[in-house]
């Protein structure tokens, strides 16, 4: 299970738990072809009006995030984010 835990300046504090499950249904949907094709059509058109050039990948192989998320299971309360705010916000992402 990730968890997002953020610590705001006035000590209010809350935790936000996302499950295996929730991060493989999200994981399903960012390798979607119809959003990656959705959001090249959309930047394309951003890019050709702002005559900016931009690479964007294709896809995300289903496959590869699959195996991503199978392995970060083994490295579960590996701290990946910490973050300390200079007006004494805090947040903390654990696995």
């Amino acid at each position: 299970m990730l968890k997002v835990k953020v610590k705001l300046k006035d000590k209010k504090e809350f935790t936000v738990p996302l499950p295996y499950a929730l991060l493989h249904a999200g994981g399903w949907i960012a390798s979607s072809p119809v959003l990656w094709k959705f959001v090249n059509n959309t930047l394309i058109q951003k890019n050709v009006e702002d005559n900016a050039k931009v690479f964007i990948p294709t896809s995300i192989d289903r496959r590869v995030v699959k195996e991503l998320l199978r392995e970060i299971k083994q490295y579960r309360g590996l701290t990946i984010v910490e973050v300390k705010d200079k007006d004494g916000t805090e947040v903390v992402v654990r696995l």
